[in-house]
């Protein structure tokens, strides 16, 4: 078992829209900074998060992502730290740059929202409710390569909406047993594709570069 002083949970769910945008696994880091808010403000440095497929994806009995949590910090700390500029929206350089969840920063006190494929000015409550980024150095993404989660581990797949935190020590400690027999990082592209992506968010000023929202709240 796992002792007092290193006891972590696992939050579950099911991924509907695997873009590469929620979770963002480029980089060489994956990050979780918009949508599933309860879990972004619930979340532990050490805990483990989870995306499982869903019958119109990958399936529903696969492994879409996992994720141990080293950071938490605050998605203000997030738009403007240097740490985190190769997760900023982009089309310039490689594909996955125009993917960045690094959309949120404030000036001014204000919010605002750099121009971006994934979610627009409708997103921004929800996103921000969630107020923080989970940072993730050890991960295994397999995207529309999803791996069958073993049938004995089928208890921590979150079946409908929300999520699911498992808090039972041995299912915590057999999951881990597993992950750590699966090569960390990158292994698959996202499941989604370009056609199937839409965004809300209007376009301000044209320039090469992706450009900048402001959000009226």
């Amino acid at each position: 078992m796992l002792s007092a002083q290193t006891i972590m949970h696992i939050f579950s769910y099911v991924i509907t829209h695997d873009s590469g945008f929620a979770p963002n696994p480029f980089g060489g880091f994956l990050t979780l900074a918009t949508c599933k808010p309860r879990i972004r403000r619930q979340a532990h440095t050490g805990d483990y998060i989870v995306g499982t497929g869903s019958a119109a994806t990958v399936g529903n009995d696969k492994m879409v992502y996992a994720a141990q949590i080293d950071n938490v910090i605050s998605l203000a700390k997030y738009g403007e730290m240097p740490d985190y500029e190769i997760k900023q929206p982009s089309t310039r350089g490689q594909w996955w740059r125009k993917h960045g969840d690094n959309i949120y920063y404030q000036a001014n006190g204000h919010w605002k929202l750099r121009q971006n494929i994934h979610h627009g000015q409708d997103a921004m409550d929800h996103d921000l409710g969630g107020e923080n980024v989970l940072i993730c150095n050890r991960f295994w993404y397999f995207g529309k390569e999803a791996i069958r989660i073993p049938s004995h581990l089928h208890r921590i797949i979150k079946k409908g909406p929300n999520h699911k935190r498992i808090t039972d020590e041995s299912l915590v400690e057999e999951f881990i047993e597993w992950l750590n027999t699966l090569p960390e990082g990158r292994h698959g592209k996202p499941e989604m594709q370009e056609e199937q992506i839409t965004n809300h968010c209007t376009r301000i000023a044209s320039t090469d570069a992706l450009s900048t929202c402001e959000l009226k709240r």
